[in-house]
């Protein structure tokens, strides 16, 4: 059986339901899937502040957390033309996976 991550970000709430959506799918096809979440990059009062929906279920992925799938399916919000930044950092911070072959 495949294992599959959907790795998302959202601010409002929009794409984690978006991701629960394609994992319910995944699994109606055979997959084992998980759903997770990037961290926030902004400290809580600013996200609350921003009104972010900020009690989201799916726990946190680390980095490591990457290498255990055979597939993953990256869900985010654009800021200005590019990913949101709350995405990019953490793809940024697993490039140590990607040079090992991971």
């Amino acid at each position: 059986m495949a294992r599959m991550l959907v790795l998302y970000y959202s601010s409002f709430g929009h794409l984690e339901k978006l991701a629960h959506e394609i994992a319910a799918g995944a699994q109606e096809a055979g997959a084992k899937v998980d759903v997770k979440r990037v961290p926030e990059l902004l400290t809580p009062d600013a996200a609350k502040a921003a009104k972010y929906k900020i009690d989201q279920s799916a726990p946190i992925a680390q980095i490591g957390d990457l290498a255990n799938y055979d597939a993953i399916v990256i869900g985010t919000g654009t800021r200005f033309g590019r990913m949101s930044s709350q995405m990019a950092s953490f793809l940024d911070q697993a490039g140590g996976l990607w040079a090992q072959g991971a």
